[in-house]
Order: structure tokens, then C-alpha cells, then sequence
């Protein structure tokens, strides 16, 4: 449950940016912070005169109830924003890394479900929509290790589209677990994850599929449907291979159309730029000497004093991040006890958290 009786204190938090890498900028950090809204559900892409956002030297001063999100997902910032300001990161520096809102947002499925709103249990799901009779059968995916059935609701009014794909096992149809795709009222896509039964889950099983948590859906699908990219086989009582892309591609075309006409911020009109979030939540999860002495307030030396015994590692798609650590390894070495992240962005966590119940 959620209190309607907010403090006005607790719906405002400060983020601090710690410069990553040479060419790391706070402006680059704002755009990434504006893309992990979004894909929240704040209107920031579409009304230009929401007073959210500000920034001072390196700290962003978010707002979460001027960035027109709806007031559950309000509430529930708050309540992070609430948890967060109680560590004693905060407590010591007035701010809490920039990094570690993202990673407890769009880093966390079950808190990115709670702000984005999506039901529990997948049989609500459906209530929300009526859904075609007509699927497409998916046998030969780049995501999914085993067949697809995917079904797609009809009627929509305005940008009202939903998506269900049913992991399935060729031979006896036997369902192993659902995954969800809706078109928020800001244009984004939101995504759930359900078990066999229809209960929300926070992770994909990897040995079915390689969707991973929720904050994976977003990176592999850039705010878009995707097409296929494999061709399939055609399936008796399912549309065939060329329709269900036609179908597809039909979906994406009126999505970017509405999109279009609704984004009016540069920093997310441009669609590529999406790719700020990630280099953000990354230069956080994996962090670089230099972010953990601008983190820590101390010097680079002696950050590497601190951290010798752990061995760097270099990131495979983003080599400029220079040689790094896991944030898995850095949380107890802090001067300061921190608010834990569960272990993964995109993939399962041993520790996924949950400060939301």
C-alpha cells in the first residue's frame, strides 16, 4: 500500500553525477536521467514545461512530482526517494548517486513494476485488454531457446497496444512462462514477466529464454517492436511467417507515428540517445577509478589502494569505460554504509531487492 500523505520533502531527492570517463559529462547524465523517467512513465518526453529536473555543478535535483507521472507511480518515488535519504550515502553527502536511482528504478523489476504499474498476476493483465483470436507462432527466435506463440490485443483507441508471447515447448505446447509489452500513454514501452501459472516474476528463466529482467526488454527493444530477425516456419492455424512480420512492422509504424507526434524533447526524440541510460547505469554498476574517487571524495591513489586485491575487467561494448570493477565487490569498501542494488541490471540477481512492499 501506499500513503496519500506524503511530506513535500520526500517527493524531491538529489542525484549526484560522478564523472566515469574522459568524455563524461553531467549533460550526458541528464539526458540519461531523462530516458530512465520515460521509460517510467513520466510525460517529460512530451511536455517541455515540467519543472522536475534542475541541475547544480554535479548534483541533479529531481522532482518526482513535477515530471507528470501518475500519482501511484508518484507515491511510489517518494517512497524510494524516502528509503534512500534514510542510508547514510545520503545522510553524509546530501545526494545519493545518480547511478544508484537508476539502478534501483529500471535496475530493479520489482520496483519498475510497482511505478509502472503492472498487475501482479497475469489474468489482470488481460482484463485490460481484449486480445485477437488470431496469433503468430514464432519456432525459430534470436531471443527465446524454445517456441513462441504471440498474441496481440485488438480495438485499440490511440496509442492502446499490448503484446503477450507464451514460451512453449514445441512438442507437447506445454507453457513455461509469459512475457508482457504495453504502450504506456508517453509512448514508451513497459514489460512483465510472468510464471507458468501467471504470476509476476522478476527475472526470465535462462534456460527457456534470454530475456532477462525487465530493464533487458527495454535495452534489446529501444522503444520500439521488434521485427523478427530470423525467418520462421509456417504453422497451420497461425498467421503465416510474412503476415505476422507485416503485423509487426504495422504495430511499429503506428508507434513511431505516435511517438512522433507526442515527443516534443530533443533528448528523447532522438531515439538513439536512449544509450545514455545504459552507459549511466553501467559506469555505475561497473565503476572505474575515477568514478569511485569522484564517489568517494578521495583520490584516485588511494582508491586504488583500497581496491588492489580486486581484479579490473574491460567492458566488451563500451571500451571507452577504461578498466573497471563490479559494484558487487566496491558497496563495503565505501566510507559510508549504502542502500544495496541487487546484483544485475539485465540479468538474475541473487539479491534482487525490494524496498516497496
Amino acid at each position: 500500500m501506499i500513503s496519500c500523505n506524503t511530506p513535500e520533502k520526500d517527493y524531491q531527492i538529489n542525484l549526484k553525477w560522478n564523472k566515469s570517463y574522459p568524455e563524461d559529462s553531467i549533460e550526458k547524465n541528464h539526458i540519461a536521467l531523462k530516458w530512465c523517467l520515460s521509460f517510467l512513465g513520466s510525460n517529460i518526453a512530451s511536455d517541455t514545461t515540467l519543472l522536475g529536473l534542475s541541475k547544480k555543478n554535479n548534483i541533479i535535483i529531481l522532482r518526482v512530482n513535477q515530471l507528470g507521472f501518475d500519482k501511484k507511480a508518484t507515491e511510489y518515488l517518494a517512497k524510494l526517494n524516502w528509503k534512500l535519504k534514510q542510508s547514510e550515502e545520503y545522510q553524509n553527502n546530501s545526494s545519493i548517486n545518480l547511478g544508484r536511482y537508476i539502478a534501483l528504478t529500471i535496475g530493479s523489476s520489482y520496483h519498475y513494476y510497482k511505478i509502472t504499474d503492472i498487475p501482479k498476476q497475469l489474468d489482470d493483465f488481460k482484463k485490460l485488454y481484449t486480445f485477437d483470436s488470431i496469433t503468430g507462432y514464432i519456432d525459430n527466435s534470436s531471443i527465446s531457446l524454445v517456441d513462441r506463440i504471440i498474441s496481440f490485443s485488438k480495438n485499440n483507441v490511440g496509442n492502446k497496444q499490448a503484446f503477450i508471447s507464451e514460451e512453449i515447448d514445441s512438442i507437447s505446447k506445454e507453457i513455461y512462462e509469459f512475457e508482457t509489452l504495453e504502450i504506456m500513454n508517453n509512448g514508451q514501452l513497459k514489460f512483465g514477466i510472468y510464471d507458468r501459472d501467471g504470476n509476476l516474476k522478476d527475472v526470465a528463466d535462462n534456460q527457456i529464454t534470454r530475456a532477462g529482467k525487465p530493464a533487458k526488454c527495454i535495452w534489446c527493444h529501444e522503444t520500439g517492436i521488434q521485427p523478427m530477425f530470423r525467418k520462421q516456419k509456417n504453422h497451420e492455424k497461425y498467421l503465416s511467417y510474412s503476415k505476422l512480420q507485416d503485423t509487426l512492422k504495422n504495430f511499429n509504424n503506428k508507434l513511431r507515428i505516435y511517438q512522433d507526434s507526442v515527443w516534443k524533447d530533443q533528448a528523447i526524440r532522438n531515439k538513439k540517445l536512449h544509450t545514455e541510460m545504459e552507459i549511466s547505469y553501467i559506469a555505475f554498476m561497473e565503476p572505474s577509478a575515477e568514478h569511485l574517487s569522484n564517489e568517494w571524495g578521495i583520490t584516485i591513489e588511494k582508491v586504488k589502494q583500497k581496491v588492489n586485491h580486486l581484479k579490473t575487467h574491460r567492458h566488451r561494448e563500451f571500451d571507452f569505460l577504461g578498466d573497471l570493477y563490479h559494484r558487487k565487490d566496491i558497496d563495503s569498501l565505501a566510507p559510508w554504509k549504502v542502500l544495496e542494488v541487487s546484483e544485475k541490471i539485465r540479468e538474475k540477481s541473487i539479491n534482487e531487492v525490494n524496498y516497496l512492499k
